[in-house]
């Protein structure tokens, strides 16, 4: 049975990857935008270990914000190639962007994405300096599956105790805000994601180990240890649901967020933002969370909690 769903998964990451091959050709990079590829993040240059880096090219020479970006596929697929387009246009909006590659399932447990994930900001935050970013002005995104890793990576750099049951080394590069797009925040229940996926990415075992108290992103130590996060979903996400209910956990702790629900329109899909980029309510999402990045920070100091 476990060969089976193997098997599945692999299935699902071959036809994405055929699909999105086209995108490049399809949504070429802007002309205002410099583009590193495929910066080792590590020394031993896994091939998963790799990040894009974005700078706009008429801000040349001057100190940007940075915006870390996780790509989403369920941590089961997608890749940073695909998220091209929507970090390109958070960078022509003055970011130097780094777009994160890392291990998927079932090739790995979710503590090692985790791992991966706090290696690249150690990487980010020894580098970001020399492509031109400001250390005191680092923000993070990331849609679906990506949503859900960014959400644990970061809550972790506060709550040792989550670090210490998920076996991660949290880096030290401060997050001032999150912007999650359709995040695949639940893993454990009674739906298509959660009566297959999580003893793939916790292990078989994982009702009797140390992460099990955490499986769910309502609890109090992971909600209390996050930065002011966006959340972005609409009528037409099927995680639509997932998203509310995360809301709802961030509003019992008042951690300050915003929650942003776009009507029910055929065209605004799970994640429709980094899946079709030029419509206007994809460019809509862009706006609101460059807004949300500079705005929240000090709003948050004010009190406001959303």
């Amino acid at each position: 049975m476990k060969n089976l769903i193997c098997e599945m998964f692999y299935k699902q990451r071959a036809q994405f990857n055929q699909e999105g091959a086209s995108r490049s050709r399809e949504y070429p990079l802007p002309p205002d935008v410099t583009l590193h590829a495929d910066v080792f993040y590590d020394k031993k240059h896994v091939p998963a270990h790799r990040l894009d880096i974005y700078r706009p090219k008429d801000l040349d020479g001057e100190t940007l914000p940075a915006i870390v970006n996780v790509h989403g596929g369920g941590l089961l697929m997608g890749n940073k190639e695909f998220n091209r387009p929507f970090c390109a246009s958070l960078c022509e909006a003055g970011y130097v962007v780094f777009s994160i590659e890392y291990r998927l399932v079932p090739d790995c447990l979710f503590y090692d994405q985790l791992a991966d994930l706090h290696l690249a900001l150690d990487f980010i935050r020894d580098h970001l300096t020399e492509y031109g970013g400001d250390l005191s002005h680092v923000y993070a995104c990331g849609d679906s599956g990506g949503a859900c890793l960014l959400t644990y990576g970061i809550a972790m750099q506060k709550d040792s105790s989550l670090a210490q049951a998920a076996g991660v080394k949290p880096s030290g590069l401060q997050i001032l805000a999150l912007g999650l797009v359709s995040g695949m925040f639940y893993t454990n229940r009674p739906d298509k994601i959660g009566l297959f996926l999580p003893r793939y990415l916790y292990g078989a075992h994982y009702k009797k180990s140390a992460f099990a108290p955490y499986i769910s992103p309502e609890h109090p130590e992971i909600v209390t240890s996050l930065p002011p996060s966006l959340l972005i979903t609409s009528d037409n996400d099927h995680l639509q649901k997932y998203t509310l209910d995360f809301e709802k956990a961030l509003t019992r702790h008042q951690i300050p967020h915003k929650l942003i629900n776009f009507p029910k329109d055929p065209r605004l899909t799970h994640a429709f933002s980094v899946f079709y980029p030029n419509l206007p309510e994809s460019k809509e999402v862009i706006h609101n969370m460059i807004h949300f990045f500079e705005h929240i920070v000090e709003d948050s100091k004010g009190g406001n909690a959303q």
